[in-house]
């Protein structure tokens, strides 16, 4: 079975509108130091489980991670509007997005932009629940 970050990761990558804006510059975790902007990243923050008293012991596969989504780029309008194509790629999503991968439901909790005067850039930040079978 595939791994849900490795489903992601493949069907943001060739998502068209993201394709359009950032090509395939998806990233795990963090910006590589000699990555091309604009891009994005994203990690796993946490996994709660259905948890159950079943007899097996087994318990429930069921899962909800929540996922971070950031957007790093020079400018304002340009983090918004790769944050906008995450939204319009996962928001409301229930179907299979890569061999093996399947999302119950996918929505945003939360979305945010701020400015890192470290890097001189411009980023937007959000988070998405995800269910699925584990």
């Amino acid at each position: 079975m595939a791994v849900l970050e490795e489903g992601l990761f493949t069907y943001l990558s060739t998502y068209a509108g993201l394709v359009s804006l950032i090509s395939t510059r998806v990233y795990p975790f963090r910006v590589p130091q000699s990555a091309t902007m604009p891009c994005m990243t994203y990690q796993r923050v946490d996994t709660p489980r259905v948890l159950t008293h079943d007899t097996s012991g087994t318990g429930s596969d069921l899962a909800h991670p929540r996922f971070q989504f950031d957007t790093w780029a020079a400018t304002y309008s340009s983090a918004k509007a790769i944050n906008d194509q995450i939204r319009a790629a996962l928001n409301g999503k229930k179907s299979t997005i890569a061999t093996g991968v399947s999302i119950n439901a996918a929505m945003v909790s939360d979305e945010h932009p701020s400015f890192e005067p470290e890097t001189n850039l411009y980023r937007c930040s959000s988070d998405y629940i995800i269910w699925h079978n584990d």
